[in-house]
């Protein structure tokens, strides 16, 4: 009786991690868009419209170790490279493995930010991008872990 539950045991654990490494993302990026809903402080002397929605197209992304809104601490990329006024940064993942590893996407003109905790089975980050000649991102900026 003893062996059979522990035969149960076991095969519920080799599922439940089975099930995990199916379930767990082998590539990650940031959403192109985000919607964000702008709400006015009224100024004294003044009233408020309505407010609305705007949409924000990514412009970057930042790496951490540790937890989002605990103790962060920044990775700088591994690796740059520039050509032709597109800058390439990469980020190797499994030299920082020694704690939780998350991004946090920024956006075009808002404060609003997603963020995700990267998987184990993500080694890279590679991020793609344009400047102009003050340092402001042109055009669509692309990342892509795996």
């Amino acid at each position: 009786m003893i062996r059979f539950a522990l035969h149960l045991v076991i095969a519920s654990v080799v599922s439940s991690a089975t099930a995990f490494a199916q379930t767990a993302p082998t590539t990650l990026s940031c959403p192109e868009n985000i919607e964000v809903a702008e709400t006015p402080t009224p100024v004294k002397g003044w009233t408020a419209g309505s407010g609305g929605k705007a949409e924000h197209k990514f412009e970057r992304v930042s790496i951490y170790n540790g937890k989002a809104g605990g103790q962060e601490y920044e990775l700088a990329p591994d690796d740059e490279k520039k050509n032709a006024g597109k800058i390439v940064q990469t980020w190797n993942l499994k030299d920082y493995r020694t704690m939780n590893l998350f991004l946090r996407c920024r956006y075009h003109d808002t404060s609003v930010v997603l963020f995700s905790d990267l998987a184990p089975a993500l080694t890279t980050c590679t991020l793609t991008f344009t400047l102009d000649k003050n340092g402001n991102f042109l055009g669509k900026s692309t990342l892509q872990c795996r």
